[in-house]
């Protein structure tokens, strides 16, 4: 993150920023909802995501290992060094894993 956005308070990543054309969120929901999408992945390796004021991220493992994180891709690899395997927030796999076990069945949308 540049000086000037972290003086501001700016998104330090692309991902933190509202903007889902589709909705009118807040900047705070829109957050909420991306920490409800990754726990549903993270679940499936027993680790979880927390908000922190909205200012940063914290990811727990069933040890109590705690992480303060800044964006969703350090996310994804420190969780990745948590539970010691590949975690792919994108691969259809998991989506259709995290659908079998929501009990939808399915591909995700």
């Amino acid at each position: 993150m540049c000086g000037l956005c972290g003086t501001l308070g700016g998104p330090a990543h692309w991902s933190q920023a509202a903007g889902r054309l589709d909705a009118a969120l807040t900047r705070r929901a829109e957050r909420q909802h991306q920490v409800r999408v990754c726990n549903a992945l993270l679940h499936l390796q027993r680790l979880r995501l927390d908000d922190w004021q909205g200012s940063a991220l914290v990811l727990s493992s069933p040890t109590g290992k705690r992480e303060v994180l800044n964006s969703l891709p350090e996310v994804w690899a420190t969780a990745q060094a948590m539970s010691g395997l590949a975690i792919d927030p994108l691969d259809p796999a998991l989506w259709a894993r995290l659908h079998e076990a929501s009990g939808q069945g399915g591909a995700a949308p």
